[in-house]
């Protein structure tokens, strides 16, 4: 036989063996790589049951507090109904736009006036007159008797004997008022009560309250010499420093 020369050989020996060798390989990185995207998927599962036995449910931040500043408004009602020191002298201003004088009989104000100042302040209470009402007509309140109770008024804000507490804001705890929040003003405030309006003095702000009058203390009689009685008869449909609320 011929004898076959060395390329030749070759050639025919990678004819015959190659194809099995490449199919064999080619089996052998198919199994290959589906083990390694099972492996993969494997461990991302794992990883994902880590993560969802392991983290803690989320839940929404907490509100933060605010500052002090911010309690203390809310504490006073958000400062909806704040009284600034502008907001009583614009008061102040709109009641002294009068004459002066007593109020005139047959006046809410007026009645007001002579039911609770006409009488006698001791430190037991207010005595109330309970004697003939001079008039005119006697029997009847009339400006002779307006006249005692407007006395009485001035003297007891010129030096109140009963003072209620107030200041601070609306809807406040009892615990937080003040008697005096040394602002220099005096109130007359009205509010009512079972047996119809009652009137009040206050060295605080009168915070929802029926604000009458309003006087600076180291000169009520200023106060008189130029009020204006139909003013202070509109004050008690208004509230100062609250909701508003019909009252009578």
């Amino acid at each position: 036989p011929a004898l076959l020369r060395p390329s030749s050989f070759l050639a025919r020996l990678g004819s015959a063996w190659w194809p099995p060798i490449r199919g064999q390989m080619a089996r052998t990185s198919n199994r290959i790589l589906a083990s390694l995207v099972l492996a993969s998927a494997a461990y991302s599962a794992t990883q994902l049951l880590v993560a969802f036995v392991a983290a803690p449910p989320s839940s929404p931040s907490p509100p933060q507090v605010g500052s002090r500043g911010l309690v203390a408004l809310q504490a006073r009602g958000g400062g909806e109904y704040d009284v600034s020191d502008a907001d009583i002298q614009n008061f102040y201003s709109q009641l002294t736009t009068g004459s002066g004088g007593d109020p005139p009989k047959g006046s809410v104000v007026s009645e007001l006036i002579v039911k609770f100042f006409h009488g006698e302040f001791t430190p037991q209470g207010f005595k109330r007159y309970s004697g003939l009402w001079k008039g005119p007509p006697p029997g009847t309140i009339g400006k002779k008797d307006i006249s005692v109770g407007i006395k009485g008024l001035a003297e007891q804000m010129k030096n109140p004997m009963f003072v209620s507490k107030g200041g601070i804001g609306y809807g406040i705890d009892e615990s937080q008022k003040v008697v005096d929040d040394n602002k220099g003003w005096v109130w007359l405030a009205a509010e009512m009560s079972p047996g119809g309006l009652a009137v009040e003095l206050f060295k605080s702000v009168p915070y929802g309250k029926r604000a009458i009058l309003v006087a600076k203390q180291s000169n009520v009689d200023e106060m008189f010499s130029k009020v204006n009685w139909d003013q202070a008869t509109a004050n008690i449909e208004k509230t100062l420093g609250g909701p508003e609320v019909k009252q009578r």
